[in-house]
């Protein structure tokens, strides 16, 4: 019996140790002119050579509100597919967005509401999900799942990142010791700021 709980109690334990490995969790509050307005969770898991990134974004304001979605899935570090969903509550359709990413053989056919294109020969390795775990160290070019295209990220130092979007704004993230603490972004309604909560 003894024997028995010592087993029972080395399994837990390294269960216990293995799963924040193996899974992780951020959440950020979205904040515009200091005040939260929703929030973001994103969530990335590893087994073997698969990981899954899923991000939640949740925006509440008295005028509008917005659910986005992002779900990324690698096969040795390279998107396999990528889907990015943007439903807003204002009740118009052409507010909504729909972007699938799926890679074939060496391409990658993307729809982006309805329209499709396609990228050639490449292996698409750095996302902009990534950007939620893992500082972006010598990374200068990362891929946009939203709007189905690569964009270019500047290191600016001190742990800080630009990435540069197609209208010319650019989003700032702030890394401590490598983790994401803060996004500045830049948006139509005004810039809005995600802190690590």
């Amino acid at each position: 019996m003894k024997n028995l709980f010592r087993v029972l109690l080395s399994v837990i334990t390294v269960a216990v140790l293995y799963l924040p490995v193996n899974a992780q969790k951020n959440t950020f509050e979205v904040r515009v002119a200091n005040h939260a307005i929703g929030t973001i969770e994103a969530q990335r898991k590893v087994n073997g050579t698969a990981k899954s990134i899923v991000i939640k974004t949740r925006i509440q304001t008295i005028l509008s509100k917005v659910n986005s979605d992002i779900i990324n899935e690698y096969n040795n570090n390279v998107l396999t597919m990528a889907r990015s969903t943007r439903v807003s509550g204002s009740g118009k359709s052409n507010d909504d967005k729909e972007t699938t990413t799926r890679r074939n053989g060496n391409d990658y056919t993307i729809i982006l509401n309805g329209t499709k294109l396609k990228i050639d020969n490449t292996e698409i390795d750095h996302c902009v999900g990534e950007l939620y775990f893992a500082e972006p160290k010598q990374v200068t070019r990362i891929f946009s799942e939203t709007l189905g295209r690569f964009l270019q990220l500047r290191p600016l130092g001190s742990g800080e990142y630009e990435l540069v979007l197609p209208e010319g704004k650019k989003n700032i993230y702030k890394y401590l010791n490598g983790t994401l603490v803060q996004v500045e972004v830049n948006h139509t309604f005004g810039k809005a700021i995600f802190v690590k909560i």
